[in-house]
């Protein structure tokens, strides 16, 4: 079985060292490294750029300016072509237990129904058991942490990639887990607590200017809670696939890689604006009714769009 593991920087040096030396050290050979960064600008090009002389295995690819979370992942998974699974790993979380990768590709090899898996990296990140036919117990989640997720190459030829319509950073991880649960996927957490820890969710180790893009992203008309909604509901109703293609299409220049807007992508954007404009979200976050009038509303405008 061959692994292939993303990870997206974006400044954080500190947090980028410790997660990139303690994954090449503690994790044992055989698995393919991507490592993504968003623009960053202190120190991190430079660093990542050394490392990678001494880790034959480990490729970096340079974006030309901050595409967000989503979409560096992406780019990642491009060179997962011929892997078994791959993972998404946050430049913020350490590399405790040798065996926490092995740990996640064996539950899922051994049960082909399960994934995505991850850890159970925050306190608020609830489940409840689930007995496999070894014995073993897991957790089955509503959503596997995007900060630690290990995907299985089956599942991703159902479900394509991480939705790259959250901005920055959004809800990609929380819809790809709903998508797998329609898929007919359980969303995991293998239990060890002391296999990883996430850094970056401490409260000492907060970056105040990411948390502040986050919300902003998480706001947004056409990237927050309202434009979740509205993805799962075109899930939902069949008028989207599970199967998410990209929004941004990687270009390659000579001072790294660059996007340009998927065409196919176009019928699908005039959708969100259509409906972003004339739906809200109740007071007890769900979309209110006039969602499903809106939907009627345009479903024969997307259709014919989605052809052009």
């Amino acid at each position: 079985m061959r692994t292939h593991i993303g990870v997206v920087t974006w400044n954080r040096l500190a947090l980028t060292r410790l997660c990139l030396e303690s994954l090449l050290a503690k994790t044992p050979p055989g698995y393919g490294l991507t490592v993504v960064d968003n623009a960053s600008n202190d120190g991190t090009r430079e660093y990542l750029y050394t490392l990678a002389q001494s880790h034959p295995h480990m490729r970096i690819r340079f974006l030309e300016r901050n595409m967000g979370v989503a979409v560096a992942s992406n780019l990642s998974w491009d060179d997962a072509a011929d892997a078994d699974y791959f993972v998404k790993l946050d430049n913020d979380v350490e590399i405790l237990d040798p065996y926490w990768l092995n740990r996640l590709t064996d539950v899922m090899t051994s049960n082909p129904t399960i994934g995505p898996a991850g850890y159970q990296l925050c306190p608020w990140h609830k489940g409840h058991p689930l007995i496999l036919a070894n014995g073993n117990t897991v957790l089955a989640v509503p959503c596997c942490n995007g900060a630690c997720c290990c995907i299985p190459a089956a599942l991703h030829e159902k479900l394509g990639f991480w939705n790259e319509g959250y901005g920055r950073y959004g809800y990609e991880d929380l819809e790809y887990s709903w998508r797998a649960l329609r898929a007919g996927y359980t969303p995991i957490y293998a239990i060890a607590p002391d296999a990883v820890r996430h850094h970056g969710a401490e409260p000492a180790r907060l970056d105040l200017k990411q948390e502040s893009i986050k919300k902003t992203s998480r706001t947004a008309s056409l990237s927050g809670t309202k434009a979740y909604l509205l993805y799962l509901l075109l899930f939902d109703k069949g008028i989207l696939p599970l199967k998410m293609e990209r929004k941004y299409l990687p270009v390659e220049g000579l001072k790294g890689v660059s996007f340009a807007f998927n065409p196919a992508h176009k019928a699908v954007q005039r959708l969100l604006l259509n409906l972003v404009n004339t739906v809200d979200i109740t007071s007890e976050g769900e979309l209110s009714r006039l969602d499903l009038r809106a939907w009627r509303d345009h479903n024969t405008h997307f259709e014919e769009t989605a052809n052009e």
